[in-house]
This record gives C-alpha cells, structure tokens and sequence, in this order.
C-alpha cells in the first residue's frame, strides 16, 4: 500500500505550524530500475500531489544505483526519465540530478537545495492553513481511492468465489470448494489489511499532529518562562534604582517619573507574555 509520507515525514509537515518551510525535497528513483511501471507511476502521482505543483521548482528527482547499470544502460534511461516520466515535473521547475554513491555529488544536490527559497507544500498548507482532515486532502484522497478500489474488486472477486462455491456443493464436488474456500479466505485477509493499514494511517497522522502541537506547546512555555525571567530582572533593577532615589535626599522628582514610566511600560509588556487559560 502506498503510504502518502513515505517521502516527506510526518515531522517535517506538521513543523510548518511553527513556522518552519522546507527549502527543498529529494524524490528518489533507482536508475537501476529497468522499467517505470505501475507502482512507480503511482509513487510519482502521490509524491506530486503532497508537494503541489507551485512547489516542484524546490524538488529534486535524484537517480542513485549507477553503479549497477552499464553506463549506456543508465544513459538510455535517464533520457526516458527526462522525456517521459519526469517531463511535466521538469517543466514547472524540477531538477533531475545523479547521486554516484560519492560525496561530492550528494553535496552538490544538497548545495542546489540550499539556494532555494523555502515553500509550503501543498500537504502542508492543506493540514495546517486549511485544517483539513488526511482523507480531505489531495493525497489522502488519492490514497483513499486506490485503497477504496482495491477493497472494492477483493469484495468483487469474494463475490464471484462464494458463487463459484455454490455450484461446487450443487456438484459435490468437495475439491474445488475447499480450494475456493481457501482463496476466498485469502481474499478477505487481504481486504482487511488494507483496511487496518488505513487505520493505521490515520492513527499515526493524529499521534504526529498530537506530538508536533506538544512540542511547539513546550517550546513556546520555555520562551515565555526565559522572557518572564528577563522582565522579571529588569524590574528588579528598576525598583532597587527606585528605592535609590526616593532615599536619596535631593529632588529626583524627574527621575522617578521617567522610572515610574519605564516600569509600567515593562510590567505591560511582561503581562503580554504571561499564559493565559480560556475555559
């Protein structure tokens, strides 16, 4: 089953809701792969609809595994790569770029990525901004539909081998049931699994969601205590210099009014910061 963050992770989509964009995102294809077939497309289809099309200048279609291609081999398939597969990509904005299994050519797609301007994926804006459920967003509905297709012609082929059992019982013929019996077991495993796996999906969605927001929930009760702090300094340096001048003798009338200011205007900035419950 394909799995819509098997490229971007679940941390790096929910960091946006502290204000974190990515600069760039690496799809990673085995040049080694003699062929472009249907779970590729299929892997290339949902990776498309997690970033968004405005993105797909900040993507990176790396090829790897040059090392187990004759070099024609691996030129002959990065051109159908070029002119097929990757061709819509490549024309809103996407690079195709080779890793050689060295160091200098992983820098050097990491050094691309680095000049990028940061962006929010459409996953992103959609989960965040939009506050969209998994299953509403582009790839969860992608995802669903596969899913939903292949329950679909498992109940379908269930359907056709409890028909094709019943005939096997009107002939006694008691060898092709229980081998029917068998597949049509195997079947409905099958569909459950997709369904779990499903499940699954969105559990691990709602525990990320749950972690990130505890996360930017502690961070931001780390800044306020520091902040708190700070004021809380400051204010206490103040009101010692305060206690200085009142004691003093001399007219310093001035000089505490312009204090008496600095104070308040501090005190009102340090409750600004202050956490505040809303029942």
């Amino acid at each position: 089953m394909l799995n819509p963050y098997s490229w971007v992770s679940l941390t790096k989509i929910f960091s946006y809701s502290a204000g974190v964009k990515l600069a760039g995102v690496i799809y990673v294809h085995r040049i080694s792969d003699d062929r472009f077939g249907g779970l590729a497309v299929k892997n290339f289809r949902m990776f498309r609809e997690l970033c968004g099309e405005k993105t797909l200048k900040n993507v990176v279609l790396m090829t790897n595994m040059w090392g187990r291609v004759t070099p024609q081999d691996g030129l002959d398939r990065e051109q159908q790569l070029r002119d097929e597969y990757f061709q819509a990509a490549i024309a809103k904005g996407a690079q195709l770029r080779r890793h050689n299994n060295t160091p200098e050519s992983a820098r050097a797609i990491l050094r691309k990525i680095l000049e990028n301007d940061p962006v929010t994926l459409r996953i992103q804006r959609e989960l965040i901004d939009e506050g969209k459920d998994i299953r509403q967003t582009r790839a969860g509905a992608e995802l669903n539909r596969e899913i939903n297709e292949a329950v679909e012609k498992c109940q379908e082929e269930i359907k056709e081998m409890e028909e094709n059992m019943r005939k096997a019982m009107e002939d006694k013929d008691e060898e092709t049931r229980e081998e029917l019996e068998g597949e049509r077991r195997r079947m409905q495993e099958e569909m459950e699994r997709r369904q779990r796996e499903a499940e699954e999906m969105q559990s691990k969605f709602e525990e990320a969601r749950r972690e990130m927001e505890e996360r930017i929930s502690a961070r931001h009760e780390a800044q306020v205590k520091k902040m708190q702090e700070t004021y809380d300094a400051i204010l206490r340096g103040y009101e010692d210099r305060m206690k200085e001048l009142v004691e003093d003798k001399n007219n310093n009338t001035s000089q505490i009014k312009s204090l008496e200011a600095k104070m308040g205007e501090l005190r009102h900035k340090a409750e600004e910061w202050r956490p505040c419950t809303i029942m």
